[in-house]
């Protein structure tokens, strides 16, 4: 019989939205979770692994559907364009690396990359197979035009410094699609509108003709790929939803007829508010020029009126916190707190954002994002109670441990602990059996 880890005592929040469960127990074997019960029905054996987590609540380990893997990790700020020129993409590999990392370290088991290739599936690879420790990365493949919001992160003067090499027309778009899937990445991501953080364009711009953009979703859809689709304008946000894209990034320019066709077509809503709190607080010294700050702080009000129609409405939003060069990744769930402060949405919907509508977003609805049997063992053990206080998700010295496919790691440690519970969990002396149980249950 193999050795199980049973979490017991604590409240549980299982992601589906239902109300928390006190004195649970959650069983795990390997990776994956195997019961979920109430502490005095669920039967332990002599060598299982007992924690006695009784003041603590369990829930499902975040996700965070919209980052920017291969960014500056360094404490140091940098010009955003300037550091992507200067730096090569084995350096910048090895950033996405170590952000994968610090996003697990932040409770967040999943993170989606929104503009992606090559470096960003090699992450995705070593994380998957534990070479090394971070979040589970689902990767996109950018698909952008010559002078769209993603070329234009590079001067003219340095077209061979291009991270994303453009695709103009649509026969262009459809091979750029068939070669990222031929990379293996997990979806396709496009542009509809200019952007903040783009140097030289306006957000008016159209990015794609209807043609193209069709093309890029058809065939995306026909390779079993998903859609993100970046649009802040009325404009670009009708050309991917007429096109069928599954998820909407930032929506600023969102009409009653828009929300309509949302909820008719099902697809998910990623606001990105932290991205537009932090530009404007503090994008000056994280090296944003006039031009940038401008561009955004002229978005900022329009997208927050526009994810309020969207929410009260009843569209599905995920949690994205468009962390990159600008946003140090570790701040993912500040992106919760303001979808309760500025949107209204109540902390339990909010963690539903966050964990079961953000795995079905991400196709992973049937792996993680909820506790339940089955699923992997992704979970996050916090001080406190969440849905009394989303804060607690965003004070590190708050979060007890984090479990991504049953292996766990302390958030405060300076190094990760894979194959053993973190030291905040470190078994010790057994001070009490739980009801039914043969096996002793280790104190924290």
């Amino acid at each position: 019989m193999t050795e199980r880890t049973v979490l017991a005592g604590m409240t549980l929040i299982d992601g589906t939205g239902g109300a928390a469960r006190t004195n649970a127990t959650v069983v795990i074997d390997g990776t994956v979770i195997t019961e979920v019960g109430d502490a005095d029905t669920v039967a332990t054996t002599p060598s299982d692994t007992v924690y006695d987590l009784r003041g603590t609540t369990l829930l499902p380990g975040l996700i965070d559907c919209h980052v920017h893997l291969r960014s500056n990790a360094g404490a140091r700020p940098q010009d955003v364009q300037l550091w992507n020129m200067l730096t090569s993409t084995e350096e910048q590999t090895l950033h996405a690396a170590a952000n994968a990392r610090e996003a697990l370290r932040s409770g967040f088991t999943t993170v989606r990359d929104t503009a992606g290739s090559l470096p960003e599936v090699a992450v995705k690879h070593v994380m998957d197979e534990h070479v090394l420790d971070g979040a589970r990365v689902v990767a996109s493949g950018l698909v952008g035009m010559t002078a769209g919001h993603g070329d234009m992160f590079c001067p003219a003067t340095l077209d061979e410094k291009r991270m994303w090499p453009p695709a103009d027309g649509a026969d262009e778009c459809r091979k750029r699609v068939r070669e990222y899937a031929r990379m293996g990445v997990d979806l396709i991501k496009i542009c509809t509108s200019g952007g903040t953080l783009s140097a030289g364009d306006k957000t008016s711009w159209r990015n794609y003709t209807d043609a193209e953009i069709d093309a890029i979703v058809d065939e995306a859809h026909a390779l079993d790929l998903r859609v993100a689709a970046h649009a802040h304008t009325r404009a670009g946000i009708t050309a991917a939803l007429v096109a069928g894209v599954d998820t909407l990034e930032h929506g600023s320019d969102l009409d009653e007829d828009l929300v309509e066709l949302m909820l008719e077509q099902g697809t998910f809503l990623c606001p990105t508010l932290s991205i537009s709190e932090f530009m404007t607080e503090h994008g000056r010294q994280r090296g944003l020029v006039t031009e940038q700050l401008d561009k955004a702080e002229l978005l900022r009000e329009r997208r927050l009126m526009s994810v309020r129609r969207a929410y009260r409405a009843g569209v599905r939003i995920i949690s994205g916190s468009d962390s990159s060069n600008t946003m140090r990744f570790g701040n993912h769930a500040r992106e919760l707190e303001l979808l309760h402060q500025q949107i209204g949405m109540t902390p339990a919907e909010v963690l539903v954002a966050s964990t079961s509508a953000a795995a079905e977003a991400l196709g992973l609805g049937s792996r993680t994002g909820t506790v339940a049997p089955g699923r992997w063992a992704d979970l996050l053990l916090v001080d406190g109670d969440p849905l009394a206080d989303l804060g607690v998700l965003t004070d590190r010295r708050r979060l007890r441990a984090v479990f991504r496919e049953g292996r766990v790691f302390d958030p405060n440690a300076a190094d990760s602990v894979p194959g053993a519970l973190a030291a905040r969990l470190r078994p010790s002396e057994p001070t009490r059996t739980t009801p039914r149980a043969s096996a002793p249950a280790a104190a924290i």
